[in-house]
């Protein structure tokens, strides 16, 4: 793969599709966990009085189900993430949304953009789109508006669809697109749910929208490999003593290769 290429359409476009990114047993595995615990999260959702709000959608699952992380894993999408970057990026936040059948409602369907600041041409953020099923013009495949990773303000609902693409792609692919692009997911039409999972990642420095080491647990890196180990954020933790901040490089909290 031409890494540069690949770098300059999402400068352009606003976006890339990479395809076989994952197995089709992987994917397999991912939907049968979530649908095994997604009680867990619709259990709280409804007790905070939040599930109309967040229909469909649900946040931060690999804290619950496991089987994700095999998606964070090394593969042929990290080093052009790495590469977009020019260093060492983790994981910002990650979530499963679902579009339903017969023209079911998601919040995910509204336009937005999934970083609230307007970051301009700074690559702090790039977010990621892992098909769990086939995306096409029937299920609700995402509309993109090329470019419009260079608009502080959301387009009006009408240029919108009627100058975005839409992304088609199967099983097992991703998208790769800037986090400051305007894009919304399409209505589903058929009689079953597309499934998709957003790992969105940013530049170390950047807070994560959960805190992912201090949930998974601080023993919980030594089950990890290095690559984990970054995505997670166990390289860019913030001390919260001062017997904590001063160590040695190797024992430091936020690691000084962390931008």
């Amino acid at each position: 793969m031409n890494y540069k290429n690949i770098i300059s359409q999402i400068e352009t476009k606003g976006w890339f599709l990479l395809k076989n990114v994952y197995r089709k047993r992987l994917i397999s595995n991912v939907k049968k966990e979530f649908e095994l615990k997604k009680h867990i999260f619709l259990k709280i959702q409804k007790e905070k009085g939040i599930e109309e709000q967040v229909l469909n959608a649900t946040h931060h699952t690999i804290i619950v189900c496991r089987e994700m992380l095999h998606l964070l894993e090394h593969n042929k999408a990290s080093d052009i993430i790495e590469e977009y970057f020019s260093g060492k990026y983790i994981l910002n936040t990650m979530g499963l949304s679902s579009v339903p059948p017969n023209r079911g409602n998601v919040y995910t369907q509204n336009i937005h953009r999934d970083v609230r600041s307007f970051t301009g041409s700074a690559k702090l953020w790039l977010n990621t789109l892992i098909m769990l099923d086939d995306s096409n013009s029937d299920n609700g495949a995402t509309w993109i508006l090329e470019g419009s990773q260079t608009l502080p303000e959301k387009p009006d609902e009408s240029y919108f669809f009627e100058n975005a693409t839409r992304v088609y792609g199967k099983s097992g692919d991703v998208l790769l697109f800037d986090g400051n692009i305007w894009h919304s997911a399409g209505v589903n039409n058929t009689k079953k749910s597309r499934k998709i999972i957003t790992p969105i990642y940013s530049k170390p420095f950047i807070k994560q929208q959960f805190d992912y080491p201090r949930s998974f647990g601080f023993d919980f890196k030594e089950n990890c490999n290095d690559h984990l180990r970054q995505i997670l954020g166990y390289n860019a933790l913030v001390p919260d003593k001062l017997e904590d901040f001063y160590q040695k490089d190797e024992k430091r909290y936020y690691k000084k290769d962390q931008g």
